[in-house]
């Protein structure tokens, strides 16, 4: 009996702990490059499937490639690496082709598992109420939206939580970066009492107004656009963005367990950063 690993193995066991079926409609996730039935030589969990990953894949011998995030697919009909416009994905794409690096995303099908959802709150040990209620415009007011059903179908991304001894805003907000070893961008009074708060991980502009419904003091999530934060904070409700990143890198780990691998045969990737700040200084006229 061979030993050998596929492709396909780690595909199913990933799908064992994260179905692919739970990914939202449209959602590119499963194997999105490459041959299911070839045999695998180590594994690269990542959070983005980009140029990056790919060299860091070659660099350690790895022909697959387990993402969190897909590749991005535009709605084109030519695969064109002739033109510097034209390097994400149609050159990922290309390398991936000739190293004979496969890739497989976990993406929704994550985000929508509990262990993922419940993260931060759990990190930050929390009472758990339950899922962030969602929203249905069409059976409400024009522009009043009226809470769903509490159930994880109804919203499969926040959480709400309550803290079991209140504490500041800006309290909370530092243990937030403690966990995630980076700052933390938060908006609202930073002296201001948290007793309630709704959780999310990457994208949280749409659970803005769900938090408001809910009626919690905080949304803790990766990311907000600048507009809606505003509008937030103007109706009481503040904001910890963590970075749509780093609320993410989380679920590498959880992605990597799932594929049934260890040792040499794995390989987590989270260091990379596609951004960072810089701190003001001389300038170049000085």
């Amino acid at each position: 009996m061979s030993n050998t690993i596929k492709v396909v193995d780690v595909l199913l066991a990933i799908d064992e702990v994260f179905p692919f079926a739970r990914a939202f409609d449209g959602d590119l996730v499963g194997l999105l490059v490459g041959d299911g039935n070839a045999a695998v030589s180590r594994v690269l969990v990542t959070l983005d499937p980009g140029l990056a990953a790919l060299a860091r894949a070659q660099e350690l011998g790895a022909n697959l490639i387990v993402s969190h995030h897909p590749i991005r697919f535009n709605s084109f009909g030519h695969y064109n690496i002739s033109h510097v416009a034209h390097s994400y994905p149609e050159r990922v794409l290309a390398q991936a082709l000739s190293s004979g690096i496969a890739i497989i995303a976990a993406h929704t099908n994550v985000d929508v598992a509990q262990m993922a959802r419940r993260y931060w709150g759990d990190q930050l040990k929390l009472e758990h109420v339950g899922p962030l209620p969602g929203l249905m415009t069409q059976y409400g007011l024009p522009g009043f939206p009226v809470a769903a059903e509490m159930s994880d179908e109804s919203n499969p991304y926040g959480e709400m939580w309550t803290v079991s001894e209140p504490c500041s805003l800006d309290q909370l907000a530092a243990s937030v970066a403690q966990i995630s070893g980076r700052a933390v961008k938060v908006y609202g009074d930073g002296q201001s009492m948290v007793q309630s708060l709704a959780t999310a991980t990457g994208s949280g502009g749409g659970r803005i107004p769900e938090a408001q419904v809910a009626k919690v003091d905080l949304l803790i999530a990766g990311e907000f656009g600048y507009h809606a934060a505003l509008a937030a904070v103007e109706s009481g409700l503040s904001l910890i963005e963590v970075g749509h990143d780093a609320s993410e890198l989380p679920l590498v780990d959880m992605i990597a367990a799932a594929t049934g691998l260890s040792g040499d045969m794995l390989q987590v990737h989270k260091d990379a950063d596609l951004w960072r700040s810089i701190e003001a200084g001389p300038s170049l006229k000085s």
